[in-house]
């Protein structure tokens, strides 16, 4: 292929990833993932603040016993914190992630925007890989906004022992950790085309959690692609650690749902 056409084609990428930015621009559902993060931390927040008070707990009743099983064996501070942070973004993030790819993905089905893409002028990888990079940058946006809103709460509640390499320590693995969860999501984007909606592919991310969750804890989890992150997190509790083989298979499992869903999109018909 000739520099020319390279260079067209990057052209056309960058200009079918502005057009689906465009197309969240005005979409509720971005600034709700926001404010669901941010809901996030503030009850991670609260929970500590309970934790921090322990008469409050009692009078709190259950949300009292949940705030303190949350932060049972961790430290009241910014390393125990921000420990729960990592946690909880490792998990919720490889939850909300699905969402993120199969509202990118299904939506056009929904909408019955698919058959009108299929006709247009552009090669239909195009629209495959924008969608991908979309998901990313949205994800990558979204881990980035905890680390603001996390200082905010802790800040707030005065914890004690601030390390600005812990924070920063923290935030890098979060990225890693988001990185690890996309590895898995191309799998998602692949039901979400095959099956035209958004209801099959959100069951399979379900039934992939529970696969997480079944492997975790045995030693077939390094291998088991969505117990992989939980691993890294430590959100398993004691187990094997990830290997390099782990992330061979991440990286494998994200190729084969890219080239899957590439050679769907390919392949599929226009029908109205």
């Amino acid at each position: 292929m000739s520099i020319a056409k390279l260079l067209e084609l990057d052209q056309t990428l960058h200009a079918v990833v502005a057009t689906e930015f465009l197309k969240l621009r005005r979409s509720k559902v971005v600034w709700m993932s926001f404010l669901i993060y941010g809901f996030m931390i503030a009850m991670l927040g609260l929970f500590m603040w309970i934790a921090l008070n322990p008469g409050m707990a009692e009078s709190l009743g259950l949300l009292g016993q949940k705030a303190n099983f949350a932060f049972a064996g961790e430290s009241l501070d910014w390393a125990g914190f921000l420990g729960m942070v990592f946690m909880m973004a490792s998990l919720g993030g490889m939850i909300f992630l699905s969402f993120i790819v199969v509202f990118i993905f299904g939506r056009e089905y929904a909408e019955g925007t698919e058959k009108n893409l299929l006709v247009l002028p552009v090669p239909r990888g195009l629209f495959v890989l924008a969608k991908f990079v979309v998901a990313a940058l949205w994800f990558a946006l979204l881990s980035a906004w905890l680390l603001p809103l996390s200082f905010v709460v802790g800040k707030t509640l005065g914890l004690a022992g601030f390390d600005a390499r812990l924070f920063w320590g923290i935030g890098g693995k979060i990225l890693v950790s988001g990185l690890l969860s996309f590895s898995t999501c191309s799998l998602v984007a692949l039901i979400a085309v095959a099956t035209k909606g958004y209801f099959a592919p959100l069951g399979y991310a379900t039934f992939t959690l529970v696969l997480a969750s079944l492997f975790g804890h045995t030693g077939w989890a390094p291998w088991v692609p969505w117990s992989i992150v939980g691993l890294y997190s430590g959100a398993a509790g004691a187990g094997p650690e990830p290997t390099a083989g782990s992330y061979l298979v991440l990286a494998a499992t994200f190729l084969l749902g890219l080239g899957l869903t590439l050679r769907h999109e390919t392949r599929a018909d226009n029908v109205q």
